[in-house]
């Protein structure tokens, strides 16, 4: 695991984007998430975090399957 801190330059490079306040909303748009922020606005994240985040997302966390109870799908109309 890896518990290092994303530089400002690797937030950058993830989010394409600058500033704090964006690259906050970004993270929220895409992963649901409100950031730890420093009081000068920078976020503070791990890289363990952040792969975290990535597998959650593409759905491949390890020992997480996901039970099937979704319910039978039905069909509105038929087809002519």
């Amino acid at each position: 695991m890896d518990n290092r801190l994303m530089s400002e330059q690797d937030l950058r490079d993830v989010t394409g984007l600058r500033r704090h306040k964006l690259q906050a909303a970004w993270l929220q748009r895409h992963f649901g998430l409100t950031p730890v922020q420093r009081a000068d606005g920078r976020i503070i994240l791990t890289w363990a975090a952040f792969e975290a985040l990535q597998a959650k997302r593409a759905g491949v966390l390890p020992g997480a399957a996901q039970p099937d109870n979704r319910p039978a799908l039905v069909p509105l109309r038929r087809a002519a």
